[in-house]
């Protein structure tokens, strides 16, 4: 009997033990993080006790009701010689204690050492006991997700070959000037938005994001209002059911029934998808920092991709618990994009730009590398080196490095020249080619640019063109095909710039940027964003009032969130659609508004139009679209009503 009662005894005992589980990402090669508390979690059976050790610490806690523990390890002090971690009766054998870092982005981050030829070049030399490499599998979830399938491997020409270039090059790089072990986290999916990046709380935290997180919301399953929303839609399903019973008994027609409310569909281009399968499963591990190469797929929509940045990385550094979490990204590199207008891709690099005013962030410009009949450039041992040289400057203590090119900083005009002025060129600037600088334009008061002559001055770059005896503007690399070739004494090239866009000192703030509108007739595809983010996106068009209603005048009224001084308002209308006349109007109250301009746009033809008017007080701006052209441009109906951007100024 004592017997039995052993023998059940332990093998209750077992079955306990056996409920242990570290998370995948815990396995062997694995690399922690030194200098910061490092945690350890997993699930076992409910109330059960939990034991981990490792380099000589150890570790108490209990699973909780649900089976989740936790514990922290203490700061570690780097170790490339292999340790073991041990978790109940889980043991990860061969691990390091060094640096970690995320890689992550689409394309341009996943793409392998084995693609290019320079890259391939190097596979047989990969072999690197210290630097160890992860790489999420592409998945998607429409709810966080707390496990994928992963498996730590050291750097070998087996694991190296199907490894990103850019993390592989990165982490050899680092590995290698701080001489401690290197882990890289690969989560990258070729062709994706930033939007599937970033988790739903991360949008929530931008303000400026607040009606596309609230978009996302009322379609995201599980949510209060998705749950509320078809409630609703269930109830009117269940009246509609009787009422077309009724009908059919009576011999009269069945009534419409009631619209499905939209759900986000599951894929990788759906809002926090990637995120959720991608990014939440490795959510509390320990790394250093992370580096970012994505934009291309997000590249036409201006300065929302700056909000939409700031939301990445709110909802990253606070599931991470990493408030000040480095965040190092790639700003994109010339391609053609098609026939789409030239001046797109720069305005996009000036939001990519503005994303340094974010802190802790650091930008590596690649536009001397780029291949503009190739979106992926071949040169990633040269853009992982860019990326290194932020780690090595903000957190690994070499503060002789500038990581940063050229940025215009400012300019003066000096008779009839332009001086224009960058910072982090201390040392100087150069030709790269040794040839005369180009992608150089001015411009005088029409506002048409010309090619300039440029001439380096210390840290100025001094430009004249005979077409321009007046210069009063001035842009660098100012086309998606620019390979231009300024850089500073470090190699480091220019980032594009122009002197005039987005605010232009001849008219002062756009009072209008980055406010919030309301449309009379709202669309129901989701559309209803973008509007004064900054872009003249030509497709789809980012201001709408698009009901497909007969019914006109329709409009949209901008809120300035205060009375301001105006005498001047642009507004821009896209090939697509069939906008036609549209009024300017002001208002204090938004009740009572005052005509102060109307223009006529072509059908068919992208324009921009500046109403200008004798100083007045106002809040509100309205937008009203009086009626429509006949014939339809594009594939929208003409009852939509399109401009693309707004614009508010006080000219001086």
């Amino acid at each position: 009997m004592k017997s039995l009662i052993f023998c059940t005894c332990l093998a209750v005992l077992s079955t306990t033990h056996a409920a242990v589980k570290l998370p995948s990402i815990f396995t062997d090669h694995m690399v922690l993080q030194r200098g910061m508390p490092v945690p350890v979690w997993g699930n076992a059976a409910p109330g059960e006790d939990i034991s981990v050790e490792f380099a000589g610490q150890k570790k108490a806690t209990k699973a909780d009701a649900s089976g989740k523990w936790m514990v922290k390890l203490d700061p570690l002090t780097a170790n490339a010689e292999p340790q073991v971690l041990k978790a109940g009766n889980v043991t990860v054998q061969d691990v390091l204690v060094g640096e970690v870092w995320l890689a992550s982005g689409q394309s341009n981050m996943e793409w392998e050492m084995q693609m290019k030829p320079d890259t391939a070049a190097d596979i047989p030399n990969t072999t690197h006991p210290n630097l160890r490499l992860i790489e999420v599998p592409k998945t998607v979830a429409l709810t966080p997700q707390d496990e994928v399938k992963i498996a730590w491997a050291r750097s070998t020409p087996e694991s190296a070959a199907s490894f990103s270039a850019i993390g592989y090059y990165f982490g050899l790089r680092l590995q290698e000037e701080l001489k401690v072990p290197v882990g890289i986290i690969l989560s990258a999916w070729g062709g994706t938005r930033i939007e599937p990046w970033t988790s739903l709380e991360g949008f929530e935290a931008v303000p400026e994001l607040k009606d596309f997180t609230a978009d996302i919301r009322t379609k995201l399953p599980g949510s209060d209002v998705y749950r509320t929303t078809n409630e609703k839609y269930l109830a009117d399903i269940e009246s509609w059911t009787q009422a077309a019973r009724s009908a059919l008994g009576q011999k009269q027609a069945l009534p419409a029934m009631p619209a499905q409310p939209a759900s986000l569909p599951l894929n990788q281009v759906t809002p926090t998808s990637l995120y959720n399968a991608m990014i939440h499963p490795l959510v509390p591990y320990a790394f250093r920092g992370a580096i970012w190469y994505q934009g291309e797929s997000n590249h036409g929509e201006g300065f929302v991709y700056t909000e939409k940045t700031k939301a990445l990385l709110a909802s990253w550094r606070s599931v991470f618990h990493q408030p000040e979490l480095p965040f190092y990204f790639v700003q994109i590199a010339p391609w053609q994009y098609g026939d789409e207008n030239s001046e797109i891709l720069p305005q996009f690099w000036q939001a990519q730009r503005e994303c340094l005013n974010i802190p802790h962030t650091g930008m590596a410009t690649i536009s001397d590398i780029g291949e503009v009949t190739d979106i992926h450039p071949a040169h990633k041992k040269e853009v992982a080196r860019r990326l290194s040289l932020w780690a090595l400057a903000k957190n690994y203590g070499h503060s002789e490095i500038d990581p940063n090119g050229p940025l215009f900083a400012s300019h003066v005009v000096e008779g009839s020249t332009i001086r224009v002025k960058f910072d982090h060129a201390a040392k100087g600037l150069a030709a790269r080619d040794g040839k005369p600088l180009t992608h150089f334009e001015i411009a005088g008061k029409d506002g048409i640019f010309h090619p300039a002559d440029a001439k380096i001055d210390g840290s100025s770059v001094i430009l004249s063109a005979a077409a321009v005896p007046e210069p009063r503007r001035a842009r660098f690399a100012w086309s998606k095909l620019a390979i231009a070739n300024l850089m500073n004494n470090e190699g480091l090239p220019a980032t594009a710039f122009h002197t005039h866009w987005p605010v232009d000192p001849d008219l002062g703030d756009n009072l209008a940027r980055g406010c919030t509108w309301e449309s009379s007739d709202k669309n129901t595809y989701g559309w209803d964003t973008g509007l004064t983010d900054g872009s003249y996106e030509e497709y789809p068009p980012n201001c709408y009032a698009t009901s497909n209603t007969e019914a006109f005048p329709k409009h949209v009224t901008i809120d300035l969130k205060q009375a301001k001084a105006l005498n001047m308002v642009r507004v821009g209308a896209p090939a697509a659609g069939s906008t036609k006349t549209v009024a300017v109007s002001l208002s204090t109250d938004g009740k009572t508004f005052r005509e102060v301009g109307k223009h006529v746009f072509t059908l068919g033809k992208t324009e921009r139009a500046d109403m200008n008017f004798p100083e007045a007080e106002a809040r509100y701006v309205r937008i009203t679209y009086l009626d429509h052209h006949e014939k339809q441009s594009g594939e929208y109906p003409n009852t939509f009503a399109f401009t693309t951007e707004v614009e508010a100024y006080r000219m001086k």
